[in-house]
């Protein structure tokens, strides 16, 4: 549709269209509304003559108990009235009971009450059996709401709840609903004689509702007058209700449309949740007006529902989906007749447009089509030959191929055409050298299929040719660039690996083969399982912390790193590793170098070893003693740990070093220290803080602890003989110990108060051990 004729005779075909959907659509959719309004006005007057109908029945049942009752209670009357002794009217009683309930299938129960609600008489019926209830069993119903109701009333029918029967406060075997009609007696000169009751079995009651339920088209209720719903039975009919908050087909709007219309026995309205329905049960007929008053517990109504799916004419949207499809069908049909013309005229075009299309699509890709006649000369080619070659199309006609191959590629070109003209086959990515018309060489790729006759023969090849010469060029510089980074990489001191994303070993320089032992073929494709070592590095802080503790997550994360490593031949060193990230197959492999730092880790450690211990006795120097110090009494303080420390000191230390010699003297520091570390614990911290002087930091220990050890300490030494240069000799400390409280809060008021202790243990005659809680001399 590229002129504008096409657009008319296409706008015209739609205006048609257009105008006729719509008569067909205004006329459907009359009918439609029509026949949905005749099936709503059914189903109102189908719902409305089933809900009168269903409160009718029920009313009339209800009439039967109010009428039995009514003629019960004046025999009863008359028997009562009677001058006769009281057990033989109560036997009359009983006897009316029995005759009574055998004529009514439905009777489950007969009673009779005095007027304090104390049960007289009691016959039970089940199958027309009578069965009266003596002495024991009698019961008091005085406080039942029930006989409540009944006395209030001047002179009328109670009719209870639908409920099941209780006797003695529960509920009696075998479950089933009953009314209980109940009516006062009255004697002579209108004192209450008492109060007979009927109950009669609910069954029908519930049946008739649910044979009214299944004829609706809709949902059927039973609504109370507490405002509960009636939602069924269980297989022992006990009733079952639900307020009507909860119920969640009906809301809010229903209870206040039901309220509005609570004067009119029956009535009936549609609001957007659908269409109800309702009646009175108690309406009073010319039967009940016979009797006397009537109160019922609870004003029953019968209430139909029909949800808005339930109101939309059966079938009608399978009616309206076949009538879209027809419209739809119809403008398909139109919509190809007119295309159809549009199609022939554009057929020409297309094919014009396809021919130029390809070719400006060769163009733009490089390319020149091409086609040879059977002399191998060429009888087509493209324009984009004269960019290449620098010919123009004419003056290539007639020419050979062959005729600008460089000699060198001559006869690789010209045997891959006889081969595939002799296997009737295609020819793809033939490279190789040409000459252009300035006289520089090009590397170009022929794609290349044969022309066949009508009987198979070869009369020549159709193809496409493409300049490659910038890619080859890449190729080379890439090549060459790889070639570089090969010596480079043979020449570092440094091993260089490359890791996948999987962990695996991908590239291993010659330095890794020495640093290592494992040779590029024994590492090529493997992990570095054989050269890391998990458990090499369980102690080493400087290593990258791992999830699992494999080896592979030594190297799964990047940065620089010193890790332990391990040789072929299992020597383990210490290796300062760098990880670099490189994206590669859609997938982050790791670049490394890895370098042996034993030496520097050697001198690191003699270093440290120099900063922070004694020369002399091999424990902690003033300097590291008071830096820990430090720490452990600010841990102290922060996590309310107990934290105490020893002074100790050599009595007549200067006795020895005048008498033995300074030698002597060493010696006997140093035996000092092997004594007292064997009784000290691993966290505890032993120093040298000066010539005879010692300090012990003692973590996690009160000053009950710290005494004991001191104590172990004073007597370790005492009885050590300590082995010098000039012999053995015997020597005693004295002890100052004090520890953290509400005092002493930092290291210096510690270190005093743990040296007025040593004093106050000289000055008592040393060889003992005191105790300092402050820095101010208090013991």
């Amino acid at each position: 549709m590229n002129n504008k004729k096409d657009s008319k005779l296409l706008k015209k075909c739609i205006k048609k269209y257009i105008v006729a959907a719509v008569v067909i659509l205004t006329v459907a959719g009359w009918a439609i509304y029509n026949y949905t309004e005749q099936y709503l006005v059914h189903v109102s007057k189908h719902e409305s003559e089933l809900t009168i109908n269903s409160c009718k029945q029920l009313n009339s049942w209800l009439e039967l108990g109010v009428q039995d009752v009514s003629i019960l209670s004046n025999l009863l009357e008359d028997i009562l009235n009677e001058d006769a002794p009281l057990a033989l009217k109560i036997n009359e009683v009983a006897e009316i009971f029995t005759i009574f309930g055998k004529e009514r299938d439905i009777c489950l129960q007969m009673r009779f009450f005095s007027k304090d609600g104390i049960e007289l008489v009691r016959v039970n019926f089940k199958n027309k059996v009578s069965d009266r209830v003596y002495g024991d069993f009698s019961q008091s119903k005085g406080d039942r709401e029930y006989i409540q109701n009944v006395l209030s009333l001047k002179n009328g029918v109670y009719i209870s709840s639908l409920d099941l029967n209780i006797e003695h406060s529960k509920a009696a075997l075998p479950h089933v609903p009953v009314f209980k009609f109940l009516k006062k007696i009255d004697g002579q000169n209108a004192t209450e004689l008492g109060m007979v009751e009927i109950s009669y079995s609910g069954r029908f009651f519930v049946d008739l509702l649910k044979f009214y339920a299944k004829k609706s088209l809709g949902e059927f209720f039973l609504l109370n007058n507490s405002g509960q719903w009636v939602i069924g039975f269980d297989d022992m009919y006990n009733v079952k209700f639900i307020t009507l908050e909860q119920f969640l087909l009906l809301s809010k709007p229903f209870t206040a449309e039901l309220d509005n219309r609570s004067l009119s026995p029956t009535d009936q309205f549609l609001s957007s949740n659908g269409l109800y329905t309702y009646g009175l049960v108690y309406q009073k007929s010319s039967s009940f007006l016979n009797f006397s008053s009537v109160s019922e517990n609870e004003k029953w109504r019968i209430v139909s529902f029909v949800s808005p799916e339930k109101l939309v004419v059966p079938r009608i949207r399978i009616a309206i989906f076949l009538f879209a499809i027809f419209i739809l069908w119809c403008g398909f049909l139109l919509w190809r007749k007119s295309i159809a013309r549009i199609e022939k005229e554009h057929i020409n075009n297309a094919l014009q447009e396809s021919e130029k299309r390809f070719l400006d699509i060769t163009d733009a890709a490089g390319e020149f089509i091409w086609e040879t006649g059977p002399g191998g000369s060429f009888i087509f080619v493209t324009g984009r030959a004269e960019d290449i070659l620098g010919y123009s199309a004419e003056e290539l006609v007639g020419r050979s191929p062959f005729d600008f191959v460089d000699e060198e590629s001559s006869w690789e070109v010209r045997k891959e055409f006889l081969d595939a003209a002799q296997e009737r086959r295609p020819f793809n990515s033939l490279v190789s050298t040409f000459v252009n018309r300035d006289g520089h060489k090009l590397w170009l790729e022929f794609n290349g299929v044969p022309v066949l006759d009508s009987e198979g023969n070869v009369t020549g090849f159709r193809g496409a040719t493409s300049d490659i010469t910038a890619q080859r060029k890449t190729l080379q510089e890439l090549q060459d660039r790889e070639d570089m980074l090969h010596s480079i990489s043979d020449s570092v001191q440094d091993a260089l690996i490359l890791l996948d994303d999987k962990g695996l070993v991908h590239f291993w320089n010659p330095a890794a083969e020495k640093i290592f032992g494992f040779s590029s073929e024994e590492m090529i494709g493997k992990n570095l399982r054989s050269c890391v070592w998990a458990e090499d590095n369980l102690d080493n802080s400087d290593a990258p912390s791992t999830q699992d503790g494999s080896e592979n997550n030594l190297f799964a994360s990047y940065g620089s790193f010193t890790v332990n490593v391990r040789r072929k031949d299992g020597n383990v060193f210490p290796a300062e590793v760098l990880l670099s990230p490189l994206r590669r197959e859609a997938g982050w492999w790791v670049v490394g170098t890895i370098r042996d730092v034993t030496e520097r880790k050697e001198a690191e450690d003699s270093l440290r070893k120099l900063a922070t211990t004694d020369p002399l006795t091999g424990l902690s120097n003033r300097r590291f003693f008071m830096e820990k110090a430090e720490e452990e009494v600010e841990k102290a303080k922060r996590y309310n740990r107990s934290l105490s420390l020893l002074m100790l000191d050599i009595d007549f230390f200067k006795k020895v070093n005048d008498t033995y010699g300074h030698d002597a003297g060493d010696d006997v520091l140093k035996s000092l220290s092997v004594a007292v570390l064997e009784v000290l614990r691993n966290v505890d911290v032993f120093g040298r803080i000066g010539g005879e002087e010692f300090s012990i930091l003692m973590p996690d220990t009160d000053i009950d602890g710290a005494v004991l050890a001191a104590e172990r300490i004073r007597h370790k030494v005492e009885k050590a003989n300590m082995q010098t240069r000039s012999g053995i000799l015997t020597i005693t400390v004295s002890i100052g110990a004090a520890t953290i409280n509400k005092r002493i809060t930092t290291l210096e008021l510690l270190l005093k108060a743990a040296d007025l202790g040593l004093y106050a243990a000289k000055d008592a005659g040393r060889n003992q051990v005191k105790v300092r809680i402050s820095s101010e001399g208090t013991s």
